[in-house]
């Protein structure tokens, strides 16, 4: 089967190399030209995550990741409130991207190259895409895998929009040769947790980069990863965060190198003020913060026609479980199963593709909304009330973040 899959990042690479290892002609159109691997920043991974790479014939060495194997929160005035004995697998994004694309034909993946149109047609199915460079390419089935802004979704489900939760998160790392002996000792080796008032810090280790761009866990070039949630709301101050050095804002997010000095400035006292000494003096030395509004969103349907979603594209979830690679890993390993289950039917492969996969989408979603409840600036139901009562507690959030091992709740 001819296969054009828009978005050529983890889910984009994960569904092209399951497709292509049951035979299919599989092309990758990615919109960004270059350094796509430098982009996103720590993963947490689980043992669902590693079941798809062995299905792809993928078997990480021990330079994929570190192994974590506590976690510890600690109290705003630098005391330890508790520890929790979890192994763990944390890597960069960059390293499990790397890791794919190396493993995908190159001559098949064009970079650089951003989706213009789509039209199926109603006589076959089949679908035509264009691109940016002018070219249209046929294929009996189209997979978007380009993430929150699809706009692969935007063609089959265009009510489908993201939803802002209420917070943002300030990201950044640390390279672990520019900690303390302190630091190394008693943060880098841990996945620790800090809960000041209306947000929530956590940290752990994470691949480094090397000077070639190549992702390492060589010691001293691994990087401590940390992530600030933050409450604001969407008129007032997340406006004022997503406005740029020259005025601009585009209402949804922000470039790092555009961020205004005199909020990273601000940003830096809060941390001060609000957090523990050990994770504000990581916010004090991180190179270049960057600003991620945290949005969710639930599309209606995973299938159109010879149209399919896969990874966020289909549903997005807030960082919180930790399973947006991991989902996308899942669908496409489904895909391809339910293609080679109706080999001849097109149609009916799809559909159970869409019957196995959208109720674990959804899933994902409620529980990362659950988790995320009491950040949100305002609660606008009985139940988001409740959650945010009941998911605070710093144990919990301890044994419940970044893990698949959870249970839906009412």
């Amino acid at each position: 089967m001819r296969v054009t899959i828009v978005g050529g990042s983890i889910g984009g690479l994960f569904t092209g190399l399951a497709l292509q290892q049951r035979g299919h002609d599989v092309h990758i159109y990615e919109a960004v030209e270059n350094d796509l691997d430098l982009r996103g920043a720590g993963i947490t991974t689980h043992r669902a995550l590693f079941n798809a790479m062995a299905a792809l014939g993928i078997e990480p060495e021990d330079d994929f990741g570190i192994t974590v194997r506590t976690r510890k929160t600690i109290a705003t005035d630098g005391t330890e409130l508790g520890a929790f004995g979890f192994h763990q697998v944390t890597t960069s994004w960059g390293r499990l991207y790397q890791l794919l694309l190396s493993k995908f034909p190159q001559s098949r993946y064009h970079a650089g190259v951003r989706l213009e149109g789509i039209h199926q047609s109603e006589q076959n199915g089949n679908v035509r895409a264009e691109f940016s460079d002018g070219g249209c390419i046929d294929s009996e089935l189209l997979i978007g895998a380009d993430g929150i802004r699809s706009a692969v979704r935007s063609a089959i489900a265009p009510a489908a929009l993201p939803r802002y939760a209420g917070y943002v998160a300030w990201r950044g790392y640390v390279v672990e040769d520019d900690l303390s002996h302190y630091e190394k000792e008693e943060l880098f080796p841990y996945f620790t947790f800090c809960l000041p008032p209306n947000g929530q810090v956590i940290a752990y280790p994470i691949a480094g980069i090397t000077k070639n761009n190549a992702h390492t866990v060589e010691a001293g070039r691994r990087r401590y990863n940390i992530v600030w949630y933050r409450t604001a709301d969407r008129h007032n101050t997340l406006q004022d965060l997503l406005t740029d050095i020259n005025g601009n804002n585009n209402g949804e997010s922000i470039a790092p190198n555009v961020v205004r000095p005199e909020v990273i400035k601000a940003m830096r006292s809060d941390a001060e003020q609000k957090l523990s000494p050990q994770h504000a003096s990581l916010f004090a030395r991180i190179e270049t913060p960057f600003i991620q509004p945290i949005y969710d969103l639930e599309s209606p349907c995973m299938v159109s026609g010879n149209i399919a979603l896969v990874g966020d594209a289909a549903f997005t979830a807030r960082p919180h479980l930790g399973m947006g690679t991991t989902k996308a890993a899942e669908d496409a390993i489904a895909l391809a199963s339910a293609l080679g289950a109706f080999p001849a039917d097109a149609q009916a492969a799809l559909s159970l593709y869409e019957k196995n996969r959208f109720a674990a989408g959804a899933a994902v979603v409620r529980r990362s909304r659950q988790l995320g409840a009491y950040l949100q600036a305002t609660h606008a139901t009985k139940a988001e009330r409740q959650y945010a009562e009941r998911h605070q507690n710093p144990d919990r959030i301890m044994r419940e973040t970044a893990t698949d091992q959870w249970q839906d709740e009412p």
